[in-house]
């Protein structure tokens, strides 16, 4: 089912368009992750799960990276791969791997 959020939502720092039946956890690929030039749609945004602020969610979804947006992985530095250029909607973010690291991605054809 689809769930709407709420600045609730934002204020625990956990974001999702997805829920389970029975509760069950899905395990999502996060977009640190994701392959260079890997397409993806956000299925969730959990600061929490990545070790980062739970203010991480707000400051993510400000830019965009909200549940249901396309997201593509751009560029990765080298060496390292730290920071990441993405695409959401027609803008590009460089993000910290450990920024990315808290947005749950469903990879895209």
């Amino acid at each position: 089912g689809v769930k709407s959020l709420g600045m609730a939502d934002l204020k625990n720092g956990r974001m999702s368009r997805r829920e389970t039946a029975g509760g069950a956890a899905i395990e999502a690929l996060t977009l640190d992750r994701l392959e260079t030039s890997g397409r993806a749609r956000i299925c969730a945004i959990d600061p929490v799960a990545a070790a980062q602020p739970a203010e991480r969610a707000r400051q993510l979804a400000e830019l965009g990276f909200v549940p249901g947006e396309a997201v593509k992985v751009v560029a990765r530095a080298w060496p390292g791969g730290d920071p990441i250029v993405v695409r959401v909607g027609d803008s590009r973010f460089a993000l910290r791997r450990a920024e990315a690291a808290c947005v749950q991605v469903e990879r895209q054809p």
